[in-house]
């Protein structure tokens, strides 16, 4: 897979529930398939994440990320990440300290930031390991469509974010090893309960089994978002 980019399909089915006010559990179920290339992969996770809210303006995060890649026809390893988040909220709160600028539609648009440690070990089935640090960084945004707010029930919405990956340290042995992500896309809110999202993703990503030779990825994203 030296030097080509990888065309794949990922799904998200993702469960979640407020406990109160302040705090936001849910499970995030991802499988990913290649679907092209001579070497085969694919990958399931289920991240359980926690988020606890202080104040309107900052959100922190808590995750863990279980899963299982098949990494080339002779390769398979399992992954343990937790992780440990801070996203600042940006234009999503703004309008609460700008009464008189209603006109400018902000209810329209967020912005947020979203900073993220995560601490990786896999395990590989020739018995061997391997563990890593880096921090990811993610700009993200929501833009509405049909309705002056995005919050509202039967909204149309345009999604985007961009992320980047810093590695701490010697790299963990992966097909894709990740260095920046971006994802595009539109996604509809049926209600507070349901929502989808179709994304287009362009992963920037190496292949260091094999060398550190090129290898990103193109991926059909289709998510479903159940809140109960």
């Amino acid at each position: 897979m030296n030097d080509e980019i990888s065309k794949q399909i990922w799904g998200n089915l993702i469960l979640g529930s407020m406990l109160n006010d302040d705090i936001h559990i849910e499970v995030d179920y991802e499988p990913k398939l290649q679907v092209s290339g001579e070497e085969r992969w694919a990958n399931i996770d289920m991240t359980p994440l926690v988020e606890y809210y202080p104040n309107k303006w900052i959100d922190l995060t808590a995750e863990i990320v279980i899963g299982y890649t098949k990494q080339t026809n002779n390769i398979n390893s399992i992954e343990l990440s937790p992780r440990l988040g801070i996203r600042l909220n940006i234009f999503g709160n703004i309008r609460q300290h700008l009464p008189t600028y209603k006109y400018i539609q902000l209810e329209r648009f967020n912005l947020s930031t979203l900073f993220r440690y995560e601490y990786r070990s896999l395990f590989f089935n020739d018995n061997s390991s391997e563990q890593q640090s880096r921090l990811r960084a993610r700009v993200e945004t929501k833009t509405a469509f049909n309705h002056d707010d995005i919050s509202h029930d039967d909204t149309y919405y345009l999604f985007a974010d961009v992320e980047g990956y810093f590695n701490f340290g010697k790299e963990v042995e992966e097909v894709f090893s990740n260095k920046a992500r971006l994802r595009l896309g539109p996604g509809y809110r049926y209600n507070y309960e349901h929502s989808f999202e179709l994304l287009l993703i362009y992963d920037f990503a190496k292949n260091t089994i094999e060398g550190d030779a090129r290898n990103d990825a193109y991926a059909i994203n289709l998510r479903y978002k159940i809140f109960y």
